[in-house]
């Protein structure tokens, strides 16, 4: 039976931070590999603990034991390949034999395996989102396909909420993903899903259906010239769902769709947007962090936020118990404020207030808890710009739209 390293199964994201320790070693086997074995054990015991060093062990054993037809150099490099980088290098400092034992004395350089601020946030699997039976395959469902996934990906990395699981760990449970992806995993179990979920090393799973995408691009030849103006307009429509993998139930579900006069590609992004604003406010509901008498500091920044954008302000009050499950359905959200966007950086974001009921500088002072959720996006403001343009502005535009 094959076995399989654990701190392979354990996402590398884990351990973001890798530090080289050199240590040295005494190991004894019946022979001089085994020997080595034993040494090599003991130093990644030392240096990451009994757990990755017992999976250690049972990598050595695949390595072949014919000792004679190896040099140092080539063992060497075979344990390296076999432990996954664990253990970087070893040499030998001595080698004795005592009756029948063998005796060496090595040193050896070893990964430690220090884990990053991440293993503490919730861990995200973004299924490859995967286009509907009827939907028919073209490139341009190939693009959406691929541009969705990643940009979903990108915004919630850039929330700096959660820990992102790296799609190559995905690629080696596809038969289990794909059947989650169709819509058939109520028959999976929910041991299956859990079971999916550690190897993963995932809290929730996140699986979006296509069923449809298209862009269609026409052609308008001038009443005047030869002049000819082209047109792209895409559209999609995508499912998604959000599975707690401790308990294999669909925490959310709500299907998107969206037209734009753009490629398929920007289409992608705006819905990843949008879905990624939903997990975000749903799990992570942003928060004022300090206020003034006109501004307030939000403690979410990057690019998930845009200048111009405005967000409706709640004091948070008692929690809300519903009277049939005794769950928590979270605490009441009382409407206070209005604010807009006025700087994004990194991590935080300033934003002016519009209008409020309170006095927000004096209530967070006093330990009061405010967050927000979206009321308008910045291109609502700017389409209310468009429209304050100059009469002579709206006269030019009717003429051009007259040539075609």
């Amino acid at each position: 039976m094959k076995y399989i390293p654990l701190f392979i199964m354990i996402p590398f994201f884990l351990f973001a931070k890798i530090e080289i320790i050199s240590v040295e070693t005494e190991g004894i086997g019946i022979s001089k590999k085994s020997a080595i074995d034993s040494a090599l054990v003991d130093a990644v015991s030392q240096v990451n603990g009994a757990e990755i060093a017992s999976d250690t062990r049972r990598q050595l054993l695949e390595v072949a034991t014919d000792e004679e037809l190896k040099s140092n150099e080539t063992l060497n490099q075979e344990v390296i390949s076999k432990t996954s980088g664990i253990i970087k290098s070893w040499k030998i400092l001595s080698e004795s034999i005592e009756g029948e034992n063998h005796l060496v004395k090595l040193s050896v350089k070893i990964s430690k395996l220090k884990k990053s601020a991440q293993s503490d946030r919730i861990r995200f699997a973004v299924v490859p989102f995967r286009a509907t039976d009827s939907l028919k395959i073209s490139s341009t469902v190939s693009k959406f396909e691929e541009s969705i996934t990643s940009q979903l990906e990108n915004f919630l990395t850039q929330t700096r909420r959660f820990a992102l699981i790296d799609r190559s760990f995905l690629t080696e449970q596809t038969k289990e993903l794909n059947l989650i992806a169709s819509g058939n995993s109520a028959s999976m179990s929910q041991e299956e899903i859990f079971r999916l979920g550690n190897r993963l090393g995932t809290d929730y799973l996140i699986v979006g259906r296509i069923e449809k995408a298209s862009s269609i691009l026409s052609q308008k030849k001038s009443k005047v010239s030869d002049t000819i103006k082209k047109n792209l307009v895409s559209s999609a429509k995508v499912t998604i769902r959000i599975i707690d993998v401790a308990t294999s139930q669909i925490k959310f579900a709500d299907t998107y769709e969206k037209n734009i006069n753009s490629s398929i590609e920007r289409l992608a992004e705006e819905l990843a947007f949008e879905i990624g604003e939903i997990v975000l406010t749903s799990i992570y509901p942003i928060r004022i962090l300090n206020a003034s008498s006109s501004q307030v500091v939000l403690g979410q920044g990057g690019k998930t936020l845009n200048k111009g954008d405005i967000f409706k302000v709640y004091q948070l009050g008692k929690e809300l118990i519903d009277p049939y499950t005794k769950e928590s359905l979270g605490r009441e959200e009382i409407e206070v404020a209005v604010i807009q966007i006025n700087n994004v950086k990194p991590k935080t974001s300033d934003a002016k207030i519009l209008e409020s009921l309170i006095d927000l500088s004096q209530s967070i002072a006093n330990d009061d808890s405010f967050i927000i959720r979206p009321f308008k996006k910045a291109n609502y403001t700017t389409s209310k710009k468009k429209k304050e343009k100059p009469n002579k502005l709206k006269k030019l535009k009717k003429e051009l739209e007259e040539e075609w």
